[in-house]
């Protein structure tokens, strides 16, 4: 198991998950087969959701992609706070796609489909949210550069995710590889702010929003 160092610091921000070859089948099926679950439906994230609505308020976007969007939680309550946003989605989960386009009745353009490989033509999107998603994906920076290539110029990335204290995240990093439902990392504030600068965004901003979780608000 990780260690943790005397002053805090966990070895494990510098460690490789293994066997992460399997992770997008394990994630894939476990989703599939958690359709309705609280976990997968994002029970337990949604107090998050605000943070993201205030920028959209904001922002007054056109039209909005949610990337790992599992059954449709996030945009649901998009839809009913701003029906005038053009929605859409994309899911390695056949099924969350599914009951993305039935919890939205149809209002939403839905792909199954990878995120380290969307797709997805070049900058049609105003902004790009990703919700409790990024620490299931094998290669992160491939996925942060595949937003930056579907986000319009000037559009906006608004990434949340988990956030803990170094010992906490040593634990959740040493087991993440051994659930089923793929998970493979959880990611320190410095790992998040470097995948985001190196796909080219701007103007990058990181802030903690509970104990356990960030918000990583970048533009194109």
């Amino acid at each position: 198991m990780p260690s943790i160092q005397k002053n805090g610091v966990s070895k494990s921000d510098d460690y490789a998950p293994q066997n992460t070859n399997d992770a997008k089948t394990k994630s894939r099926d476990y989703f599939n087969n958690h359709r309705r679950s609280k976990l997968a439906g994002g029970g337990y994230w949604r107090h998050d959701y605000k943070y993201a609505f205030s920028i959209i308020k904001k922002i007054k976007p056109e039209n909005l992609i949610d990337i790992g969007c599992g059954p449709g939680a996030f945009l649901s309550e998009v839809s009913r706070l701003f029906p005038e946003v053009q929605l859409n989605a994309l899911d390695l989960s056949e099924e969350m796609i599914e009951e993305t386009k039935s919890r939205l009745s149809g209002n939403v353009t839905a792909t199954a489909g990878d995120s380290e490989n969307m797709p997805l033509e070049d900058e049609q999107y105003q902004v790009v949210t990703c919700n409790m998603s990024i620490h299931h994906y094998p290669h992160p920076q491939k996925a942060v550069n595949e937003m930056y290539r579907i986000l319009k110029k000037g559009g906006y990335l608004l990434l949340n995710d988990m956030d803990c204290a170094a010992p906490i995240r040593a634990v959740a990093n040493f087991w993440f590889p051994r659930l089923k439902a793929g998970d493979v990392k959880m990611y320190n504030r410095d790992e998040i702010v470097e995948l985001v600068k190196t796909a080219g965004f701007k103007k990058i901003k990181y802030r903690k929003i509970t104990p356990f979780t960030f918000q990583c608000i970048a533009k194109k």
